[in-house]
């Protein structure tokens, strides 16, 4: 462009000259620009601070910080003069290196000549401290600065304690927070450190603060606040955090809170928190009813339960699975199987199909009953609904069987279970095995025990202490012996 400018007989000015070093820099073009530089040297026009400067940004930028210190000696030496931009970009170039004290002592040669740092040159000091993470160093800092006659505002001191907490400077954090009126930002930013290094009363005894102040913590925060104390068991805290938050409570939020409520065993809370979700103006949603009906039969309270269901049904939603699962465990855990199959079989009515799930929990709980042969009849009934029987179907029943002495029928079971894709646990085998030898049949426990040592599963305490009866006799040695030939004489202590 200047030699096109140059041929049309334009004689090219310093801004012009000026304007295309400042792209070429920003165009990360240092060479050119510097070539470009010495044709003014040469030439002219005579370069001006705004060429000086350019090159400086340039160079920093270019991490060149030799060249940029000596193209700044060089501009004292011509007796330039600096003015608050050359020192900002100084000053910021020399934190970027880390070389703080040539930094505080262009601060101080500003201040000799007159020259007031300005926001730039602050931020620039604050992001090295931030950088460093040096309580000590942002001491100095704010020292330097306030000696500079820059007056740190607001964005500065949170920018300052937003560093200090990252480096686990809480405590000095606090100091800083204590000099200053904060708003919302610095608020937000102190309980969020403290709740990132497990403070929460801290936390909470800035959030009651605040709130006297007239302001209260972002959506956002409280959200986070409220999980973090969720999650290390504060559920006073978090039900505080919870009931101040007037705003941008949500469904989800309630679901989170009365879900972690309930398994934490707080039943009376979950409820109450349920019954303020229409105060809200809110409106429960499948997963809040799923989780209070689960909740409902974890604590026995089948008719609140079924209730819930009406309800949840009648403004258009589905229980879950999980839910019927639920229902099904808690009718057999108060003894009421019959109830349990109702709900199955409304299962089936309501056009879904019942899930291994569901399965599993009535066969389980008919068992518990007294009801073997229902039992029974329900698991072969899985095959024909389109289901294969998993490893916990065949642990329920093998274990029924062998309970009632039903050994062949156990073991016929057991030996299906490869052929329907699924093999057997640590737990199934130990359930056969036992089953065998507290009826001393001895040599069909070896096949079994011998499968189970190639599997790499250990005999549980029951099964040694069986085995270890066996080796005392001498019939009983004479089974085992193979075993202990092979697997070692100590593979039964």
């Amino acid at each position: 462009m200047i030699n096109e400018m140059v041929s049309r007989g334009i004689p090219p000015d310093v801004c012009t000259y000026n304007t295309l070093i400042s792209r070429l820099c920003k165009d990360n073009k240092l060479s050119e620009a510097i070539d470009v530089y010495g044709s003014m040297i040469d030439k002219g026009p005579e370069p001006n601070l705004q060429t000086y400067n350019s090159l400086l940004d340039g160079l920093f930028t270019g991490c060149r910080l030799i060249d940029a210190t000596k193209l700044f000696e060089s501009m004292r030496h011509e007796e330039i003069e600096l003015n608050v931009v050359t020192y900002n970009i100084m000053i910021s170039g020399y934190c970027k290196y880390g070389k703080l004290e040539e930094a505080f002592e262009l601060i101080r040669e500003m201040n000799c000549k007159g020259l007031k740092a300005d926001s730039y040159t602050c931020m620039s000091l604050i992001r090295f401290v931030n950088k460093a993470g040096d309580s000590e160093v942002a001491k100095e800092v704010i020292d330097v600065i306030c000696k500079s006659d820059c007056s740190l505002n607001l964005h500065h001191y949170t920018a300052l304690i937003d560093g200090l907490i990252k480096r686990e400077k809480i405590d000095e954090a606090r100091r800083l927070f204590d000099q200053i009126l904060p708003n919302v930002v610095a608020y937000n930013s102190m309980i969020m450190g403290y709740f990132k290094y497990g403070k929460m009363m801290e936390a909470m005894e800035l959030i009651t603060r605040m709130r006297r102040d007239g302001m209260r913590p972002s959506g956002a925060i409280s959200t986070t606040l409220i999980r973090g104390a969720r999650q290390a068991g504060n559920w006073d805290i978090a039900l505080e955090i919870f009931d101040a938050d007037g705003h941008a409570l949500n469904v989800i939020q309630f679901n989170a809170l009365i879900n972690g409520l309930i398994k934490s065993g707080r039943w009376d809370d979950a409820k109450r928190l349920f019954d303020e979700i229409s105060d809200k103006g809110l409106v429960p949603d499948p997963i809040t009813y799923n989780t209070m009906i689960s909740g409902y039969c974890k604590h026995g309270k089948l008719e609140e339960a079924t209730e819930l269901i009406r309800r949840m049904k009648h403004e258009g939603m589905e229980p879950d699975s999980y839910t019927y699962t639920s229902l099904i465990h808690a009718s057999c855990r108060a003894g009421n199987s019959d109830a349990a199959q109702d709900i199955f079989n409304a299962i089936r009515k309501s056009g879904q199909s019942p899930d291994i799930f569901q399965f599993n929990a009535l066969i389980s709980g008919l068992i518990k009953n007294g009801k073997l042969d229902d039992a029974k009849r329900l698991f072969d009934e899985i095959q024909n609904m389109g289901l294969v029987a998993d490893v916990v179907t065949y642990n329920i029943v093998i274990n029924a069987l062998c309970k009632h002495e039903m050994l062949s029928e156990a073991r016929a079971l057991f030996y299906e279970l490869e052929s329907k894709g699924c093999s057997p646990d640590s737990v199934m085998f130990n359930t056969v095995i036992t089953g065998f030898l507290q009826l001393n049949k001895v040599k069909d426990a070896v096949p079994l025990l011998e499968s189970m040592l190639d599997r790499k599963f250990t005999p549980d305490s029951g099964v040694k202490h069986r085995l270890h009866r066996v080796l005392a006799r001498a019939d009983g040695r004479k089974a085992l012996q193979p075993l202990l030939d092979t697997y070692g004489e100590n593979i039964f202590e």
